[in-house]
């Protein structure tokens, strides 16, 4: 492979999964980061990005120790046996048409946010559907629209989050905000997990690694890897400081669009119209990696597929299943932290029993894998109680 091809494919590779982390979870941060506190944002951030390396590092090492391709449902029951199949395929349903249902809700309201800002409002039903079909009509077109749009939406972005930062940092006082607020002590860890988990990309980039015809003994996912799990982490510290300074402490809702508006109007404007980018890019991911989970792990027929990955979270939604904060603080603890804990499982027992011998070797000690599941059995537990009350 020449080396322009190898930079462009490592770039695009990495561009998947930071594509895909960076989605409607970006929105909703600067209110998170005021409700819980600076202090305790950081710490959260640190620690669930570390989390979520781990994970999509053990989740690559493993798809690479194993013969033909797979999806996690498929590689959860190779190395763990039926009952981790019987559960991942669950969890998959539920996480990833969970997400699919968070992306439509954030995606339908940043179009209805467009439409007031133009003077043709659209309500609440009528966005939600023209995003679905937006985003169903992009998942058909397959992986390489994708890999292209993910690039592009990645540097679109990164040049908004630092417009974010040079016109809010000179301006940022975080003197009104709480170091640490112990009545909202567990909100960013639910949150976070969900911006930051990307483990569904991670086969896509192996899928698109394949296309560009390269083997398995070649791919090294440890750098596409580390790029695209920490950057995301960098820029959604620096978005939330950006967006405080701009906004003040007192003005950030879940909704920002309709402040910023009222504060810069072009800035409002832009905001919403690279939200439904963003959004809408990580919804191509989620969507396609569901089609192919099911066809490949489960024997669904392609059309059967298909439906199933496009209508459910349209019909989620149809269930009245609407606030977006809820959905994804349940999806980030509980769903994607058991499905974290099965990774790490998966991953232990592809090192001992993986038939192919992969680029690159995660160590993690016994102490360090223990430490991890207990956290995040500990995070789901209290996420689950806290619904449960």
């Amino acid at each position: 492979m020449s080396l322009s091809k190898k930079i462009s494919t490592y770039f695009t590779t990495s561009s998947i999964l930071a594509g895909t982390i960076l989605g409607a979870g970006l929105f909703t941060l600067p209110y998170i980061f005021i409700q819980s506190g600076s202090l305790l944002f950081i710490i959260y951030l640190i620690l669930v990005t570390l989390i979520c390396l781990a994970t999509h590092l053990s989740y690559g090492e493993s798809l690479l120790r194993t013969e033909g391709e797979h999806r996690f449902i498929g590689m959860a029951e190779i190395y763990l046996g039926k009952w981790a199949k019987k559960l991942i395929t669950v969890t998959t349903f539920i996480s990833i048409g969970g997400c699919l249902l968070a992306y439509l809700i954030m995606g339908g309201q940043f179009l209805q946010n467009f439409s007031q800002i133009i003077n043709h409002p659209l309500n609440q039903w009528q966005s939600v559907l023209i995003f679905w079909l937006l985003g169903s009509a992009g998942t058909v077109l397959g992986i390489r629209f994708i890999g292209g749009g993910e690039m592009i939406s990645l540097i679109v972005i990164t040049a908004f989050i630092v417009v974010f930062a040079i016109l809010g940092l000179p301006h940022l006082n975080l003197s009104n905000v709480p170091l640490i607020n112990f009545s909202q002590f567990l909100l960013p860890y639910g949150v976070l997990l969900f911006a930051l988990s990307g483990a569904s990309a991670v086969p896509e980039i192996y899928s698109y690694f394949r296309k560009q015809s390269i083997t398995p003994r070649e791919i090294n996912f440890k750098k596409p890897i580390l790029r695209g799990t920490i950057i995301p982490a960098i820029l959604y510290l620096i978005f939330c400081l950006g967006a405080v300074g701009i906004m003040g402490s007192h003005n950030i809702s879940i909704d920002l669009v309709p402040q910023l508006v009222n504060i810069n109007p072009w800035l409002g404007i832009v905001t919403d119209l690279l939200g439904i980018l963003l959004v809408i890019t990580s919804y191509f991911i989620l969507a396609l990696n569901f089609k192919n989970s099911l066809v490949f792990d489960l024997n669904f027929k392609n059309l059967a597929a298909w439906t199933v990955s496009i209508f459910l979270p349209l019909i989620l939604y149809q269930l009245g299943i609407h606030n977006f904060i809820q959905i994804i603080s349940f999806l980030g603890a509980a769903v994607l932290g058991i499905e974290s804990i099965i990774t790490l499982l998966i991953h232990k027992q592809s090192q001992q029993k993986g038939f192919l011998q992969p680029p690159f070797v995660l160590k993690i000690s016994p102490t360090v894998r223990i430490i991890l599941i207990a956290l995040l059995i500990l995070g789901a537990v209290l996420e689950i109680i806290g619904i449960a009350v």
